[in-house]
């Protein structure tokens, strides 16, 4: 289940505070970024 607080931990993936997970790469480019947050925030609010 994707929460809310999944968007806090992608950031800061994107930022580099935490290492990246693949899983957390939802458009596919290899890198975990600001819209990979977006993305998981849109899935865990639809």
């Amino acid at each position: 289940m994707v929460t809310a607080a999944d968007t806090v931990i992608a950031l800061e993936m994107a930022v580099g505070d935490v290492a990246a997970v693949k899983e957390a790469d939802m458009n596919g480019d290899g890198k975990v970024t600001s819209l990979d947050a977006l993305m998981i925030l849109q899935t865990a609010t639809s």
